[in-house]
Protein backbone atom coordinates (compact mmCIF):
# COMPACT_ATOMS: atom_id res chain seq x y z
CA UNK A 1 0.00 0.00 0.00
CA UNK A 2 1.44 3.62 -0.85
CA UNK A 3 0.65 6.28 1.94
CA UNK A 4 1.33 9.92 0.79
CA UNK A 5 1.25 12.47 4.22
CA UNK A 6 1.02 15.97 4.30
CA UNK A 7 2.71 17.90 7.04
CA UNK A 8 4.26 20.44 7.77
CA UNK A 9 6.04 19.77 11.35
CA UNK A 10 9.29 17.85 11.70
CA UNK A 11 7.88 16.07 15.01
CA UNK A 12 4.63 15.28 13.78
CA UNK A 13 6.28 13.88 10.53
CA UNK A 14 8.06 11.39 12.55
CA UNK A 15 5.24 10.67 14.84
CA UNK A 16 3.25 9.89 12.12
CA UNK A 17 6.01 7.94 9.82
CA UNK A 18 6.93 5.98 12.84
CA UNK A 19 4.04 5.09 13.58
CA UNK A 20 2.74 3.67 10.04
CA UNK A 21 6.01 1.82 9.81
CA UNK A 22 5.62 0.11 13.70
CA UNK A 23 1.39 -0.82 12.43
CA UNK A 24 2.97 -2.65 9.20
CA UNK A 25 5.49 -4.14 10.60
CA UNK A 26 2.89 -5.44 13.64
CA UNK A 27 0.45 -7.00 10.70
CA UNK A 28 3.23 -7.74 8.62
CA UNK A 29 2.16 -5.75 5.38
CA UNK A 30 4.33 -3.69 3.15
CA UNK A 31 3.73 0.09 3.35
CA UNK A 32 5.13 2.45 1.40
CA UNK A 33 5.46 5.94 3.03
CA UNK A 34 6.05 9.36 1.11
CA UNK A 35 6.03 12.94 2.92
CA UNK A 36 5.20 16.03 1.78
CA UNK A 37 6.29 19.17 4.24
CA UNK A 38 4.90 21.94 2.72
CA UNK A 39 2.18 22.61 -0.46
CA UNK A 40 5.51 23.05 -2.92
CA UNK A 41 6.69 19.95 -2.21
CA UNK A 42 3.36 18.18 -2.66
CA UNK A 43 3.86 19.66 -6.15
CA UNK A 44 6.49 16.71 -6.91
CA UNK A 45 3.43 14.23 -6.86
CA UNK A 46 1.77 15.92 -8.79
CA UNK A 47 1.25 13.01 -11.43
CA UNK A 48 1.35 10.38 -9.23
CA UNK A 49 -1.50 11.82 -6.94
CA UNK A 50 -3.74 8.62 -8.25
CA UNK A 51 -1.16 5.85 -7.11
CA UNK A 52 -1.67 6.12 -3.59
CA UNK A 53 -4.58 4.36 -1.70
CA UNK A 54 -4.15 6.16 1.77
CA UNK A 55 -3.55 9.81 2.30
CA UNK A 56 -2.66 11.79 5.79
CA UNK A 57 -3.49 15.49 5.28
CA UNK A 58 -2.60 18.25 8.08
CA UNK A 59 -5.21 20.63 7.39
CA UNK A 60 -2.51 23.91 8.33
CA UNK A 61 0.13 23.90 6.12
CA UNK A 62 2.00 27.03 5.19
CA UNK A 63 0.09 29.45 7.16
CA UNK A 64 -3.10 28.07 5.45
CA UNK A 65 -5.92 26.85 8.39
CA UNK A 66 -7.92 25.24 5.69
CA UNK A 67 -4.64 23.98 2.99
CA UNK A 68 -5.62 20.29 3.35
CA UNK A 69 -9.09 20.52 2.84
CA UNK A 70 -8.00 22.12 -0.67
CA UNK A 71 -5.63 19.71 -1.17
CA UNK A 72 -8.05 16.73 -0.89
CA UNK A 73 -10.30 18.63 -3.41
CA UNK A 74 -7.36 18.45 -5.75
CA UNK A 75 -6.82 14.39 -5.19
CA UNK A 76 -10.82 13.69 -5.36
CA UNK A 77 -9.96 14.75 -9.11
CA UNK A 78 -7.49 12.49 -9.80
CA UNK A 79 -8.87 10.11 -8.12
CA UNK A 80 -12.30 10.03 -6.85
CA UNK A 81 -12.15 6.67 -4.66
CA UNK A 82 -9.11 7.16 -2.80
CA UNK A 83 -8.89 7.28 1.03
CA UNK A 84 -8.67 10.35 2.88
CA UNK A 85 -7.63 11.29 6.16
CA UNK A 86 -7.44 14.95 8.11
CA UNK A 87 -5.05 15.85 10.66
CA UNK A 88 -5.24 18.77 13.07
CA UNK A 89 -4.49 20.11 16.48
CA UNK A 90 -7.97 21.36 16.42
CA UNK A 91 -11.59 18.88 16.66
CA UNK A 92 -13.08 21.63 16.08
CA UNK A 93 -11.89 21.91 12.22
CA UNK A 94 -13.54 18.39 11.49
CA UNK A 95 -17.04 20.04 10.87
CA UNK A 96 -15.48 22.10 8.25
CA UNK A 97 -15.13 18.99 6.05
CA UNK A 98 -18.99 19.43 5.33
CA UNK A 99 -18.41 22.79 3.78
CA UNK A 100 -16.17 21.15 1.24
CA UNK A 101 -18.12 17.97 0.81
CA UNK A 102 -15.11 16.08 0.87
CA UNK A 103 -15.89 12.49 2.12
CA UNK A 104 -13.13 11.62 4.73
CA UNK A 105 -12.00 7.94 6.22
CA UNK A 106 -11.29 9.73 9.26
CA UNK A 107 -10.28 12.96 11.57
CA UNK A 108 -7.56 12.45 13.57
CA UNK A 109 -6.38 15.30 16.68
CA UNK A 110 -2.86 15.45 17.15
CA UNK A 111 -3.77 16.11 20.97
CA UNK A 112 -5.37 12.32 21.35
CA UNK A 113 -2.39 10.18 23.75
CA UNK A 114 -0.36 8.05 21.34
CA UNK A 115 -2.46 4.61 22.30
CA UNK A 116 -5.61 6.38 20.85
CA UNK A 117 -3.88 8.04 18.03
CA UNK A 118 -2.22 4.59 16.72
CA UNK A 119 -5.57 3.58 16.84
CA UNK A 120 -7.13 5.47 14.69
CA UNK A 121 -3.79 5.27 12.02
CA UNK A 122 -4.16 1.47 12.33
CA UNK A 123 -8.35 1.48 11.85
CA UNK A 124 -7.51 3.81 8.60
CA UNK A 125 -4.93 1.17 6.90
CA UNK A 126 -7.05 -1.63 7.85
CA UNK A 127 -10.41 -0.35 6.29
CA UNK A 128 -8.01 0.46 3.14
CA UNK A 129 -7.01 -3.12 2.82
CA UNK A 130 -9.87 -4.89 3.63
CA UNK A 131 -11.64 -2.01 0.52
CA UNK A 132 -8.90 -2.97 -1.82
CA UNK A 133 -9.36 -6.19 -1.37
CA UNK A 134 -13.31 -6.27 -1.54
CA UNK A 135 -12.70 -3.89 -4.71
CA UNK A 136 -10.33 -6.17 -6.55
CA UNK A 137 -13.30 -8.65 -6.21
CA UNK A 138 -16.28 -6.78 -7.89
CA UNK A 139 -16.58 -3.69 -9.80
CA UNK A 140 -13.66 -1.81 -9.74
CA UNK A 141 -10.45 -2.28 -12.21
CA UNK A 142 -7.16 -1.39 -10.90
CA UNK A 143 -4.37 -1.00 -13.22
CA UNK A 144 -0.52 -1.80 -11.78
CA UNK A 145 2.21 -0.62 -13.91
CA UNK A 146 5.65 -1.84 -12.58
CA UNK A 147 4.79 -2.16 -9.22
CA UNK A 148 2.62 0.64 -9.14
CA UNK A 149 -1.36 1.83 -9.29
CA UNK A 150 -1.68 3.41 -12.79
CA UNK A 151 -5.21 4.00 -12.01
CA UNK A 152 -8.25 2.92 -10.43
CA UNK A 153 -11.89 3.21 -11.84
CA UNK A 154 -15.49 1.37 -11.94
CA UNK A 155 -16.03 -0.67 -14.37
CA UNK A 156 -19.33 1.10 -15.10
CA UNK A 157 -17.56 4.70 -15.69
CA UNK A 158 -14.26 2.86 -17.96
CA UNK A 159 -15.52 3.24 -22.04
CA UNK A 160 -11.94 2.59 -23.89
CA UNK A 161 -8.42 2.78 -23.54
CA UNK A 162 -6.01 4.03 -26.44
CA UNK A 163 -2.64 4.39 -27.49
CA UNK A 164 -1.00 7.93 -28.20
CA UNK A 165 1.85 7.01 -30.24
CA UNK A 166 4.24 8.46 -27.98
CA UNK A 167 5.93 5.10 -26.27
CA UNK A 168 4.24 3.42 -23.29
CA UNK A 169 1.81 6.52 -22.91
CA UNK A 170 -1.73 5.50 -22.71
CA UNK A 171 -5.16 7.23 -22.55
CA UNK A 172 -7.72 6.34 -20.44
CA UNK A 173 -11.24 7.29 -21.24
CA UNK A 174 -14.11 7.37 -18.31
CA UNK A 175 -17.72 8.38 -18.60
CA UNK A 176 -16.76 12.26 -17.33
CA UNK A 177 -13.38 12.20 -17.33
CA UNK A 178 -9.70 11.11 -19.15
CA UNK A 179 -6.05 10.60 -18.48
CA UNK A 180 -2.49 9.73 -19.99
CA UNK A 181 -0.88 7.05 -18.08
CA UNK A 182 1.90 5.00 -18.49
CA UNK A 183 1.58 1.18 -19.26
CA UNK A 184 0.29 -1.00 -22.23
CA UNK A 185 -2.65 -2.34 -23.91
CA UNK A 186 -0.95 -6.26 -23.89
CA UNK A 187 -0.84 -5.13 -19.63
CA UNK A 188 -4.27 -4.20 -19.44
CA UNK A 189 -5.25 -6.79 -20.80
CA UNK A 190 -3.94 -9.34 -18.70
CA UNK A 191 -5.16 -7.59 -15.15
CA UNK A 192 -8.55 -7.43 -16.84
CA UNK A 193 -9.72 -9.98 -14.36
CA UNK A 194 -13.88 -9.60 -15.62
CA UNK A 195 -13.03 -9.77 -18.96
CA UNK A 196 -14.74 -6.95 -20.07
CA UNK A 197 -12.80 -5.35 -22.33
CA UNK A 198 -11.58 -6.37 -25.78
CA UNK A 199 -9.64 -5.01 -28.70
CA UNK A 200 -11.28 -2.97 -31.32
CA UNK A 201 -8.04 -2.61 -33.17
CA UNK A 202 -4.45 -2.92 -32.15
CA UNK A 203 -4.38 0.74 -30.73
CA UNK A 204 -7.48 0.45 -28.77
CA UNK A 205 -9.30 -1.31 -25.60
CA UNK A 206 -12.98 -0.55 -25.70
CA UNK A 207 -15.40 -2.14 -22.26
CA UNK A 208 -17.96 -3.88 -24.15
CA UNK A 209 -20.72 -3.24 -21.33
CA UNK A 210 -20.42 0.10 -22.33
CA UNK A 211 -20.55 -0.44 -26.02
CA UNK A 212 -23.93 0.41 -28.06
CA UNK A 213 -23.25 -0.59 -31.58
CA UNK A 214 -20.69 -1.27 -34.00
CA UNK A 215 -21.19 0.64 -37.05
CA UNK A 216 -18.99 1.12 -40.56
CA UNK A 217 -15.52 1.65 -39.42
CA UNK A 218 -16.43 2.70 -35.53
CA UNK A 219 -17.41 1.77 -32.26
CA UNK A 220 -20.59 3.69 -30.78
CA UNK A 221 -20.48 4.03 -27.09
CA UNK A 222 -24.01 4.29 -24.80
CA UNK A 223 -23.06 8.23 -24.32
CA UNK A 224 -22.40 8.93 -27.72
CA UNK A 225 -19.29 8.54 -27.91
CA UNK A 226 -17.48 7.21 -30.92
CA UNK A 227 -13.79 5.45 -31.84
CA UNK A 228 -12.54 3.80 -35.03
CA UNK A 229 -12.56 0.27 -35.40
CA UNK A 230 -10.90 -1.89 -37.13
CA UNK A 231 -12.57 -4.76 -39.35
CA UNK A 232 -10.95 -7.46 -36.99
CA UNK A 233 -12.10 -5.25 -33.93
CA UNK A 234 -15.46 -5.10 -35.39
CA UNK A 235 -16.25 -8.65 -35.71
CA UNK A 236 -14.63 -9.33 -32.86
CA UNK A 237 -17.01 -6.85 -31.23
CA UNK A 238 -20.20 -7.41 -33.13
CA UNK A 239 -19.69 -11.07 -31.24
CA UNK A 240 -19.11 -9.84 -28.31
CA UNK A 241 -22.31 -7.89 -28.22
CA UNK A 242 -24.76 -10.84 -29.47
CA UNK A 243 -23.28 -12.91 -26.65
CA UNK A 244 -24.52 -9.99 -24.21
CA UNK A 245 -27.97 -9.54 -25.82
CA UNK A 246 -28.10 -13.43 -25.41
CA UNK A 247 -27.16 -13.33 -21.71
CA UNK A 248 -29.37 -10.49 -20.99
CA UNK A 249 -32.86 -12.29 -22.34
Amino acid sequence: MRVLVLEDDDAQQGRIETALLDIAKTMRIKLHVDIAKSYRDLQAYQNFLDHYQLYFLDLEVDNDREMGFKVAKEIREHDPYTSLVFVSALSESATLAFRYHLSALDFIVKDHNEEVYRDQIRSCVEHVLHHNHLTEERNLFTYIHEGRQGFSVPYRDLLAIETTGDSHRLKLYCTNSSKIFYGSLAEIMEQDRKHQLEYASRFLLVNIDNVKECLKGEVVFLDGMSFPASRTGQRILKKRLVAREETDR
